[in-house]
């Protein structure tokens, strides 16, 4: 989805392309401490987390993404 980068607490009004992801919370602490991750847009920040798809590699999104379908399950 498309957010306003001011409503994720960035600076600038360009839009950022986010997926928002269930993980383990303690792997959403781990995983804030690095460039393109962010507090969960809309959603409890203690068990979702903002994914920045341009700065994370397609990879890594594809990891999450499956570890956030098997969570939700």
């Amino acid at each position: 989805m498309d957010v306003e980068a001011e409503k994720l607490g960035l600076k600038g009004t360009q839009l950022e392309e986010i997926i928002d992801l269930k993980l383990e919370p303690e792997l959403i602490e781990i995983l804030q401490q690095s460039e393109g991750y962010l507090p969960a847009y809309h959603m409890n920040k203690q068990h979702w987390i903002s994914v920045q798809l341009k700065k994370v590699a397609p990879e890594q999104i594809l990891k999450l993404l499956e570890m956030s379908y098997k969570f939700t399950k």
